[in-house]
C-alpha cells in the first residue's frame, strides 16, 4: 500500500482521492505546460571577461579609499566625557591647532604622547575642522 505525505504518511486513498490518476497521485506530476521550461539558473549563463573587463574589474579593485596621513605634535590632551581622546596639535607644515579625537588604542597611544612628534592617519570629521584619527604611530 503507497503512503500518503499529505495526509501524514498514513494510508493513500488511490482511487477515492481526487488527487489520483488512473495509476498514479497527481500531486507529484509535472503539468504539461511546463514540462519543456528550464529553470531561471539554466537558460543564463555567465560571458567570460574579456580583456578589457577584467582590467575595469582590477582597477575597482586597486582604488581602495586611501586616508590622509599627517605628522603632528601634541600639545594638549583630554579626555572627554564619554570616553575619547581629544588632543589639540600642531601639524607639521601647517596648522597650529589641530583638533583630533580619537578612541580606543589609538586614544590609548595619544594619551602618552605630550609634546612627543606622531604620524596620524585620521578621516576628516562632518564640521570640516576636527580630525578623527584612525592610526597613530609614534615618531
Amino acid at each position: 500500500m503507497k503512503k500518503c505525505p499529505f495526509r501524514g504518511f498514513t494510508d493513500c486513498l488511490q482511487e477515492k482521492c481526487m488527487a489520483w490518476s488512473n495509476s498514479d497521485c497527481r500531486m507529484f506530476a509535472v503539468p504539461v505546460l511546463f514540462s519543456g521550461l528550464t529553470t531561471a539558473s539554466d537558460s543564463i549563463s555567465q560571458p567570460e571577461p574579456t580583456i578589457t573587463e577584467t582590467t575595469a574589474t582590477n582597477d575597482k579593485q586597486e582604488k581602495v579609499k586611501e586616508n590622509p596621513v599627517a605628522k603632528v605634535t601634541i600639545t594638549e590632551i583630554a579626555v572627554t566625557k564619554n570616553g575619547n581622546t581629544r588632543a589639540i596639535c600642531k601639524v607639521e607644515g601647517g596648522k597650529e591647532n589641530q583638533v583630533i579625537i580619537a578612541k580606543n588604542s589609538v586614544g590609548n597611544t595619544l594619551q602618552e604622547g605630550l609634546n612627543k612628534a606622531f604620524e596620524i592617519e585620521y578621516n576628516v570629521m562632518k564640521d570640516g575642522n576636527a580630525w578623527f584619527a584612525i592610526k597613530a604611530k609614534q615618531l
